[in-house]
Parts: structure tokens; sequence; C-alpha cells
């Protein structure tokens, strides 16, 4: 029996030997495979960075090289004769130049602060409504002259929201003209705003933005969310500001403690979904249940 009990204490202590070098093992394989996943992807994020960087030059340099261009034709314009028809034509030029420039300038700030983390929120209690007023103040006639209307459905008993009114009337905006930016005559962008109804759902305030346009692939919105590349349409490698706004859409929505998803329609188009914690309650994981139902 002894000689019995030894084989088997034996027998034990070889079979744990066995387990924690094949356990090493294993961890070290993870480590070895963890590790070459991590240089291949920051190998893609320093590439991805570099032609966003080259992209960006050409979009900056090109509202730029038109202001400095128009500006010094009206310094010369009694030497050309121009009149002055011909002058408001040059400085409407000059404004739509320079408000491009600041488009591209804020994109690229707010890409800056939603990859190094240092957005700061200045949270507030206030009404969904509000934001979204402020967000068709400032986008409905520019999508008109696309052709593209902007519709809200918004009721008016709308528990308040505990959020960056600032940050999410930005990430509202950046959604409406990446749904807007692939338009067509008679295209219509919809927000909507509902509360939850019962339970842990009560807590939220859920808002959509959807249109009926071309939209994109689920593979071209996939490449959209990586912050530093571009979703190119076959030869024309142009940069669109609008589509870096997605990501920082969803970074501000989740940076309040919001959640976010987004799925392409099989029609076409985009319907993007996120909720806002409701003010002085507290949040659950309900709410990305609901958006994903």
């Amino acid at each position: 029996m002894s000689l019995r009990r030894e084989d088997e204490e034996e027998g034990g202590a070889l079979l744990s030997r066995y387990a924690a070098r094949y356990g090493d093992a294993i961890r070290r394989q993870q480590s070895a495979v963890a590790l070459r996943a991590a240089r291949v992807e920051a190998e893609l994020a320093y590439r991805a960075r570099g032609t966003f960087l080259a992209s960006m030059n050409h979009e900056l340099r090109t509202p730029l090289n038109a202001i400095t261009g128009f500006a010094g034709l009206l310094k010369e314009a009694d030497t050309y004769g121009f009149g002055d028809d011909q002058r408001r034509e040059y400085l409407d030029h000059i404004l739509q130049s320079a408000e491009l420039l600041l488009s591209h300038i804020n994109t690229i700030l707010e890409v800056a602060d939603a990859e190094s983390g240092g957005t700061k929120l200045r949270k507030a209690i206030f009404g969904v409504s509000e934001a979204t007023d402020d967000v068709a103040r400032t986008l409905t006639e520019k999508l008109a002259k696309k052709d593209v209307a902007l519709r809200l459905d918004v009721p008016g008993n709308l528990p308040m929201v505990h959020a960056d009114p600032e940050k999410i009337t930005t990430a509202l905006s950046h959604l409406i003209e990446f749904a807007a930016a692939r338009s067509r005559p008679g295209m219509t962008v919809t927000v909507t705003v509902r509360t939850g109804l019962a339970g842990s759902a009560a807590n939220w305030v859920y808002l959509s933005v959807e249109d009926d346009g071309p939209g994109r692939t689920s593979e071209e919105l996939a490449a959209a969310m990586r912050v530093f590349e571009q979703v190119h349409e076959g030869l024309n490698r142009r940069f669109a500001s609008g589509d870096l706004g997605l990501p920082i859409a969803k970074s501000f929505i989740e940076l309040n403690g919001g959640r976010f998803n987004m799925k392409t329609r099989p029609g076409g188009g985009h319907l993007f979904r996120f909720a806002l914690p409701v003010a002085a309650r507290a949040a659950a994981p309900e709410a990305e249940r609901a958006m994903a139902s």
C-alpha cells in the first residue's frame, strides 16, 4: 500500500509539474502573440497617421491658397478694374475658404483631443431639445444648399440629461453631417429623441440620426471609425472632414457616460443611435441592450 501511495504521489507531482510547464508555455505563447499584434497595430497606426497628415496638408493648403489668391487680387482691384460685383464674388470666395479652413482646423483639434484623452468635460443639466434646436439652427441652411432636409422628431416632455452640452451638440452635428456627406437630391436626415419607457431604460434619453441617402457599407463605416484613416471613393483620395466626425462623435458621447452604436440600412443610408443618462438617475447597462434590439 505504501509503494502504491508513493507511486500515486510521484505521479501526481509529475502531472502537476507538467501542467505548470504547459501553463507557462501557453502564457509565453500568448505574450508573444500579443506583442506581435501590438507591433502590427502600432505600425498600421503610424502609417494611417502618415496618410492622414499627407491628406490634411493638401486640404489645409487648398482653402489657404484660395484666401491668399483672392485677397491678392482684391488688393490690386483698381489696377485690374474690378467692378463691385466681382469684388463681392471674390470676398464670398474668401469667406467660404476661411470657413472651410476653420472647419478643418477644428476637426484636427477634436481628433487630437479624442486621441490624447485630453478632452475636458463641463457637465451640466440641460434639455436635449436645446441641443437639437441649436444643431438645427446651425445646419438647416447648410444642408439645404445640398438639397438635404433636416427633420426633428423631438417631443416636448423629455427629462433633463446630465452631460457636457457643448460636446453633445458637437457630436450630434458630426453625426448629421456624416449622414449627409453622401447625399442625393431630396434626401432627408431625421433626428428622433425618445425616453425609455420603463424600468432601467427610463434612466436614459435615446437619440437617433437616420438618413435615406446612398450611405456607406459596413466596411466603410468600420474604416471611418479608425480616426486617422479615410474613407475613399474609388480614385478620389480627397480628405472629407465629415468622415472624421464619426469617431469624434462616438468619443464625445462615451466620455459623457453615453452608449453609441451604428449600422447601415438595408435600402441604403445610416442609422446612428446613442443614449444619454437622465439627470440625477443611475445609468444602467440596459441602454446598450435596448439600442441593439
